[in-house]
């Protein structure tokens, strides 16, 4: 059996105003939780735990009800919250730490899915399990080819196997974190599988390398544990910025608009590229290109491009361009 463990314990400063007060799982890319699209794709029968701080937590119980009620399919899924004991940046545990500490809490027997619950995937889930269980019971990671050296500085890159290489993955010669001078551009994304065997690696690590994820796979290589990558070609995103925010929107969307039937807006105003505008917002005389505009929010005589607006905001006669507005801004 598979328990499957998504990361949401972080506080993702770097997305403020938007995340200030939301975990970055639960902001809404194409008019969806992004961790909806995350559990989508998990197997029914695959039971799921949710590791997130004291500040979300009950975000994260709001939004399992909202999920579980979504379809008869979602009551059949089995989703816990763990709460990590952490109210702020600077007391959150790491995410190693804070999966050592679910995994012993939990008592989890199984092999464990790790998911970081700030990704966005596209491919099939199946196929990468398949993978692993054709394996020799190995540590797997989902790997993506990122294209370009310079993006791959951004990230911890996989060096695989020349002699172990096949269509699906292979295995990993070595790891590079945020190399200068990238030797591939074989990216790690946020998509593991442990097998029960390795738990207690994951607790002599994360003892003194707690927020080190991506170093417990060079500390089982040190003990010459083979580790393997699946290959995905589909799209992924790691949702850390707010370009990555907007990227995201506009691949999944396309040009699609989703506008929510309570939104009122006069024959006056203009809305192109891709677009998500909540329920209870009112527009008048506005031009709005690749935008989302949170619940209860007015805007009039307002010209918006690659804008996130907070919810229950008023806005009047203003321009902008790449900003995200927080909650309740008034500005007339």
């Amino acid at each position: 059996m598979k328990h499957v463990l998504i990361l949401a314990g972080g506080f993702a400063t770097r997305l403020w105003p938007l995340t200030e007060k939301l975990a970055k799982p639960l902001i809404p890319v194409a008019g969806r939780p992004l961790i909806s699209f995350l559990v989508d794709k998990i197997p029914e029968n695959f039971p799921i735990i949710i590791s997130t701080n004291a500040v979300f937590a009950q975000d994260f119980e709001d939004w399992k009800q909202g999920f579980l009620a979504e379809n008869i399919l979602n009551q059949k899924r089995e989703i816990s919250i763990f709460i990590e004991d952490s109210a702020s940046e600077t007391e959150k545990k790491g995410a190693l730490a804070a999966t050592a500490l679910c995994i012993q809490k939990n008592d989890i027997q199984g092999d464990l899915v790790l998911l970081a619950g700030d990704n966005y995937f596209d491919f099939d889930f199946q196929k990468f399990f398949d993978f692993y269980d054709a394996g020799d019971n190995f540590p797997v990671l989902a790997a993506y080819d990122i294209g370009s050296k310079e993006e791959a500085k951004k990230f911890g890159v996989v060096v695989p196997n020349p002699e172990k290489i096949s269509e699906q993955g292979g295995e990993v010669l070595e790891f590079e974190e945020k190399p200068e001078n990238p030797s591939s551009t074989l990216v790690s994304t946020g998509a593991y599988i442990f097998p029960h065997k390795y738990f207690g690696d994951i607790q002599e690590y994360s003892a003194d390398h707690g927020d080190d994820l991506g170093g417990i796979f060079e500390f089982l290589r040190s003990k010459n544990v083979c580790i393997k990558y699946f290959s995905f070609a589909e799209q992924w995103y790691d949702i850390g910025s707010f370009p990555a925010f907007l990227e995201a929107n506009g691949e999944i969307l396309g040009a699609q608009k989703i506008i929510e039937n309570s939104v009122v807006s006069d024959e006056n105003t203009e809305i192109s590229g891709w677009a998500c505008i909540e329920k209870n917002v009112q527009l008048e005389n506005c031009i709005l290109e690749n935008c989302v505009v949170r619940e209860g929010t007015s805007l009039k005589n307002v010209s918006l491009l690659n804008c996130v607006i907070g919810k229950n905001c008023v806005l009047e006669n203003t321009d902008f361009s790449q900003k995200i507005i927080r909650d309740n801004t008034f500005l007339v």
